[in-house]
């Protein structure tokens, strides 16, 4: 099973407090382990919401991209199935669907643990 069936396409969407942000022009899917996320067209990400200050680090348009566009979905509180640990799991699977190494999936997973809480607008 392609856990990624369909094709991240995204525009420019300009900048969103100092960040950049996209918008997909088509649906994406990921096939999670414990459920489907359809994220529609027209919805925006930043990617990985990571501090300008670690850019030259963990660059927010990494190979974890395409997971943290389903990540960012999640956490707008668009999409009330999965809980906040569900979500911060989802993204933690989705990135080793797509091939990043684990020592830098269990960063970026801790650090969303740690700081996420406050952007979280999903189910309690």
């Amino acid at each position: 099973m392609r856990r990624f069936p369909d094709k991240l396409a995204f525009e420019d969407a300009g900048m969103v407090n100092g960040s950049r942000v996209f918008k997909l022009t088509s649906r994406f899917r990921y096939f999670s382990t414990i459920g489907e996320i359809d994220v529609r067209a027209g919805t925006k990400t930043d990617g990985a919401s990571i501090p300008r200050i670690f850019w030259a680090i963990l660059s927010p348009f990494g190979d974890y991209f395409s997971s943290a566009v389903i990540h960012d979905f999640l956490y707008q509180g668009k999409y009330h199935q999965f809980t906040r640990l569900q979500s911060d799991q989802i993204f933690l699977e989705a990135m080793k669907y797509t091939g990043v190494p684990w020592y830098r999936r269990i960063v970026i997973y801790r650090h969303v643990r740690i700081f996420g809480s406050v952007h979280f607008k999903g189910a309690k």
